[in-house]
């Protein structure tokens, strides 16, 4: 039976995420907290809890393996687009607002 460590890793690798430098400063926790939770150390809820919206997995899934990791959703992203909802996360509301009015633009213009 896979563990919740492994299942982690296999969320992150399944995001296409490399960085645990970057997946840290998205939870706001230290890099050693992930490596300590990929192999099996203890995990609050709360930590849990947000893992999952991060990662955009099923929480179920994460803490007791219940289900499938995208069970939660019934439109799983793949990891190009899951990349492309976190740049879009960190951006500022000018920036955003930016992105947004070129996407429009080059959608209308197919």
């Amino acid at each position: 039976m896979e563990s919740r460590g492994d299942r982690l890793s296999r969320a992150i690798k399944g995001r296409g995420i490399a960085k645990m430098m970057a997946l840290a400063l998205d939870l706001d926790v230290h890099e050693s907290a992930i490596s300590r939770w990929r192999k099996g150390g203890p995990m609050s809820l709360e930590s849990a809890a947000r893992i999952s919206e991060v990662l955009d997995i099923s929480l179920d899934w994460l803490v007791l393996g219940r289900g499938e990791m995208d069970g939660h959703t019934t439109e799983s992203l793949a990891s190009e687009e899951f990349e492309l909802v976190q740049i879009v996360r960190r951006l500022r509301r000018s920036a955003l607002q930016h992105l947004l009015a070129l996407l429009k633009d080059m959608t209308q213009s197919s």
